[in-house]
């Protein structure tokens, strides 16, 4: 092994570079391509509804509907659902912003709670807890693809008659018990953004199994429509969610890589799991014994070895790990704090924030000696760790 660290002296363990993202080749280019030229380039024409169709098939849902983004998707739901003004929503604490500010852009307290230490996911003993006689919704999130213990969320939610809203989007092709994320609650929310699994840029969806909640998620997203454009007897309140036929004929050609790209970031996180665990000072993000597939928009990590998180991570990127800054818990965020909703304690979540270590998907889309080459590039930032506390 090189006797000095990268980020001084030393050469990086890993010098092939990591396949990039997004994925596209000439057929993504094609596709737009002929949208361009079609004319139709907002809604009406075959694209979206052949996306939802497909995303349809791959989620085993019955219902699919293409939005703007995965906020927004949230938004939706809520507002289908009937979630408004006064009402709360249990989210876990340890999440991205939009899964508790767009319930706070509704009226709606998200009551904030703690996450698991093996799953990073809300922990559903604390859930019960939290409920009062305003919680309407409990929004579970599928922390880095992995997906929480829906089985036990689900005998809460129908225990104490609430929605369960499930925050997919990091979640794209993730599997418990043989059954696909998105698919247990009443809704699953979904985004596309750039750096999802699955992406368009921008974009988002929501899945469901129920008819009359699709009619509704529908008519809400397309100004409060029934049925088709030309229809201007507008009979709700609804507004513009909608996606385009750009995006969903990106995400179309993107779907034909989806099955194969999610069986190779299983077997190489797997991989990665099993070099990791032989190295003393990190541990693996658990795995919950129903998963059948992580999603895997992120293989994360917590440091217990005696070296700062930040300069750890400084010299695991020179040693040509790609990785990615993570956020901070949301009873941190000022945008919370002034809405008055971090009462708590969530000890947990701040070892999570303080801790973790998150590698970027693509990462997993490298070959075999790539994977093991990131896990001699931890170990090795962890032999010469002295390197950093005299630097």
């Amino acid at each position: 092994m090189t006797k000095s660290l990268a980020v001084h002296t030393g050469s990086p363990i890993i010098e092939k570079e990591f396949p990039r993202w997004p994925v596209w080749d000439e057929k993504d280019i094609q596709e737009i391509e002929e949208v361009i030229r079609s004319g139709i380039w907002g809604v009406g024409g075959t694209r979206l509804p052949e996306f939802a169709r497909q995303f349809a098939e791959f989620q085993h849902v019955d219902y699919v509907l293409p939005v703007a983004n995965g906020s927004i998707a949230i938004d939706l739901a809520l507002e289908a659902l009937g979630i408004g003004k006064d009402d709360e929503v249990i989210v876990p604490d340890y999440t991205f912003m939009a899964t508790a500010v767009a319930p706070i852009r509704r009226g709606i307290k998200p009551v904030l709670v703690d996450v698991e230490a093996e799953t990073f996911n809300i922990d559903p003993k604390l859930i019960e807890d939290a409920i009062t006689d305003k919680t309407k919704a409990i929004i579970p999130v599928h922390f880095g693809g992995h997906p929480c213990d829906m089985p036990r969320i689900m005998e809460i939610a129908e225990r104490n008659e609430l929605f369960v809203i499930e925050d997919c989007a990091h979640a794209t092709g993730a599997i418990l018990d043989n059954q696909y994320a998105g698919t247990f609650g009443s809704i699953g929310t979904f985004s596309f953004q750039s750096s999802k699994t699955l992406c368009c840029g921008e974009g988002g969806a929501v899945v469901t199994r129920s008819e009359d909640l699709f009619a509704i998620l529908k008519s809400i997203h397309n100004a409060g429509r029934r049925g088709s454009e030309d229809d201007y007897n507008h009979y709700i309140c609804g507004t513009n969610y909608r996606m385009t036929e750009l995006q969903a004929g990106l995400l179309i050609t993107q779907m034909s890589r989806l099955e194969g790209l999610c069986k190779k970031r299983e077997q190489n996180g797997a991989l990665l799991n099993k070099h990791l665990c032989e190295i003393e000072g990190v541990r693996p993000q658990g795995r919950h014994s129903l998963m059948t597939r992580h999603g895997y928009y992120l293989y994360t990590f917590i440091l217990e070895a005696d070296i700062p998180r930040d300069d750890f991570t400084r010299a695991l990127r020179a040693e040509g790990v790609p990785l990615e800054e993570g956020y901070p818990p949301l009873h941190k965020l000022d945008c919370l704090k002034n809405e008055g909703v971090v009462a708590g304690s969530f000890p947990v979540s701040d070892q999570i924030a303080d801790q973790s270590v998150w590698i970027s998907h693509h990462a997993l889309l490298g070959d075999e000696k790539q994977i093991a080459l990131i896990a001699e590039a931890i170990k090795k930032v962890i032999q010469l760790r002295d390197e950093l506390k005299s630097s």
